[in-house]
């Protein structure tokens, strides 16, 4: 009876971790790449029309505490010029799908700032 219940746990933990390694493959095949740090060069690299790594390092600078207590200035040499400015906000983009020239879906960061210039908030807008 023992031996049946640890090969019933041993034969669980192996599905769980294929199953770990199947949804890794899958992100992959579908152009997600794993998440990686904040890396400033890597954040400001663009190729073409699009940024090919800000998709993967926005968690770590979203939910980054460090950055939160950041200043106007401070923010702008850590991300460079955002590309919008809109009553206090500042819009980075980080994926856009198009059609052709037409973008048909945009996912952006923003940062909405208080008036000491300091961050109020940031959040993901798509």
């Amino acid at each position: 009876m023992r031996i049946k219940i640890h090969f019933a746990l041993l034969l669980l933990g192996c599905i769980a971790c294929n199953n770990e390694e199947q949804a890794k493959s899958n992100l992959v095949d579908r152009g997600i790449e794993a998440e990686i740090q904040f890396d400033k060069s890597k954040w400001r690299y663009k190729e073409g029309l699009e940024y090919p790594y800000r998709e993967q390092m926005l968690n770590d600078l979203v939910y980054n505490d460090t950055v939160r207590s950041l200043s106007k200035d401070e923010i702008l040499d850590l991300l460079g010029q955002p590309e919008r400015v809109n009553d206090g906000h500042l819009y980075y983009m980080i994926a856009q799908k198009r059609l052709r020239s037409w973008p048909l879906h945009t996912k952006s960061l923003v940062i909405k700032l208080s008036d000491d210039k300091t961050i109020a908030w940031i959040k993901i807008y798509e």
